[in-house]
């Protein structure tokens, strides 16, 4: 019998941006979890246009996050809030689960490897988490920066580990938090000179926006307490306001202007590394 010729990429691949790898695949490249490989996810983040192309010279790898399925989502990761990990849903089998990336585990993997396999059929990710899943790709290149002073003073009265202590348990309907700061100015402030802040709390209506509504006013209320108990001396940073608005209600000239508050800590110098938002 003749040998078969091996399966070539080309532009009608099955693989698109968001497709998780079978586990005969993961298993092939030596990247599946040993200890658990059920909750093994490797994710294909190469976006679509780049998977399409099969001229192996100009595009000749595939990238993936080896990612795993957790238990629960934490509210910091959800919504593409924090640069570094995220928690977004897919359907696996018929019933929702939550998959963990993180940044720093992107891997390439040749296309001429990849060929022979198929997408995962068990997972399902519907087209609103794909674009949560992009916006989160591309936030560790496009991150609002804040002044060091803030970051420090936000740090050493714990109002920053308050706020990602809120978020964890109210954060799964808030979609992104904006930081209203000077009015939008970048100024580093001496001592006793004060930052005026208001946090704007941005929701996802979905289905039952009167539900979201609540459930993000809830939010609003915690953080205000929560927030507001740790710079109640008023001498570093004055809470002003913290209030939720649907991403239905929000101008596009406020996005523009209002810096996105990404939990971590993000500072006009480089960052230190750390996953994930700090403890109390």
């Amino acid at each position: 019998m003749p040998e078969q010729t091996p399966p070539q990429w080309t532009r009608e691949t099955n693989w698109s941006q968001g497709s998780v790898l079978p586990p005969e695949a993961a298993t092939w490249f030596g990247m599946s979890n040993a200890a658990d490989p059920e909750a093994t996810c490797l994710v294909v983040v190469t976006h679509d246009c780049d998977l399409a192309n099969d001229n192996l010279d100009a595009e000749p790898n595939v990238e993936v996050i080896a990612g795993r399925i957790v238990e629960a989502p934490n509210g910091n990761f959800t919504w593409a809030k924090a640069p570094r990990t995220i928690h977004y849903p897919v359907v696996r089998d018929g019933a929702l689960v939550h998959i963990e990336l993180t940044a720093t585990g992107k891997q390439h993997i040749p296309k001429s490897a990849l060929a022979p396999f198929e997408p995962n059929s068990r997972f399902h990710l519907e087209g609103s988490t794909l674009s949560v899943l992009r916006s989160w790709l591309g936030s560790r290149y496009n991150r609002a920066a804040f002044p060091d002073t803030f970051v420090r003073r936000m740090d050493s009265t714990k109002a920053n580990s308050k706020l990602a202590k809120v978020l964890e348990t109210h954060g799964a309907c808030i979609s992104f938090v904006y930081f209203d700061l000077d009015e939008a100015q970048c100024i580093e402030r001496g001592d006793g000179d004060a930052y005026q802040l208001s946090i704007v709390l941005v929701f996802h209506p979905g289905d039952d926006p009167e539900i979201a509504a609540d459930k993000a006013d809830e939010a609003a209320d915690a953080v205000r307490e929560a927030v507001g108990s740790r710079l109640a001396d008023e001498t570093h940073i004055v809470l002003k306001t913290c209030f939720a608005i649907s991403e239905d209600d929000v101008p596009v000239s406020k996005v523009r202007v209002l810096p996105q508050w990404r939990i971590e800590h993000m500072t006009l110098r480089a960052d230190e590394g750390q996953i994930g938002p700090p403890h109390v």
